[in-house]
């Protein structure tokens, strides 16, 4: 657990509360290409959300496509990372994903909780743990996020 006096940057609270209140600018894209994705909770270093699972994404078979599943993890550990991100110039990359699946993941929703495992000066370990509504752990993504430093320019 982080010191009492690290805070979330002021630019990346305002992203992940907009994100959690659904008045995102990056939710129509989520929605059309991920589904429908609800932030319903974040702190430091951790973040909790519901994806709901329709048929839109769902194979003949009943159950969701892993490399669907993988595209979702990676969205929500970015969601994950920036609860660590204390300069509003800071921005983060995909370095590394690895997931492992235990169980087929169906309709209606799964719960995923995200937690960042550590936090160095360069790089972010999260893990996500994908919940059925059962309470089975169905799938489980090991990520890490490089930290970048982006100047007033976006560059």
């Amino acid at each position: 657990m982080p010191p009492e006096n690290r805070q979330t940057s002021a630019r990346h609270t305002g992203i992940l509360d907009s994100y959690r209140n659904g008045d995102s600018a990056f939710g129509t894209w989520v929605k059309d290409n991920l589904g429908e994705i609800t932030l319903t909770r974040w702190a430091w270093g951790e973040a909790d959300l519901r994806w709901i699972l329709t048929e839109r994404f769902i194979m003949p078979d009943g159950v969701m496509f892993g490399g669907h599943i993988a595209a979702v993890a990676d969205h929500f550990v970015a969601l994950g990372a920036m609860t660590v991100l204390t300069d509003n110039g800071e921005r983060f990359r995909t370095s590394r994903l690895e997931m492992n699946f235990f169980r087929p993941l169906k309709v209606p929703y799964a719960d995923i909780h995200v937690r960042v495992t550590n936090a160095s000066r360069t790089l972010i370990h999260l893990e996500a743990s994908f919940i059925n509504e059962a309470g089975q752990l169905t799938a489980l993504a090991h990520a890490v996020q490089v930290r970048q430093r982006v100047n007033e320019a976006g560059k």
